[in-house]
C-alpha cells in the first residue's frame, strides 16, 4: 500500500520506478502552484490519486499469470476472471 501523499508516492516511485519520479514531482508542483492561486485543492488531489495508482502498480507488479490473463482478455477471452453477479445473492463468480 502506498499512502496518498506526496512524500509517500515520491518514496515509492524512487524505490520502484525512479524514471517516473521527476514527472510526478513536476505535475504535483504545477497543481500546487495553481491551487495556491485558486485555493482549489481538486487539482493536487487528482494528481495524487493518479500517481498513487502508478506508485502502487510499480511497487506491486503484476505476476506472469496476471499479465497472461490481461493478454487473453484483450483477445476477448475472459475465462478465469471474476465478475460480479447481480443475481439473488450478488456475489463474485468465475467466468
Amino acid at each position: 500500500m502506498v499512502e496518498r501523499s506526496g512524500p509517500a508516492i515520491r518514496a515509492a516511485l524512487l524505490a520502484h520506478a525512479p524514471d517516473r519520479c521527476r514527472q510526478f514531482e513536476a505535475e504535483l508542483r504545477s497543481a500546487l502552484a495553481a491551487a495556491a492561486q485558486s485555493l482549489d485543492l481538486s487539482g493536487p488531489q487528482a494528481v495524487l490519486a493518479r500517481w498513487q495508482a502508478v506508485a502502487m502498480m510499480a511497487a506491486n507488479p503484476l505476476s506472469d499469470e496476471e499479465r497472461e490473463q490481461i493478454e487473453h482478455a484483450k483477445t476477448g477471452d475472459f475465462s478465469g476472471l471474476l465478475s460480479w453477479d447481480q443475481g439473488d445473492n450478488g456475489s463474485w463468480v468465475r467466468l
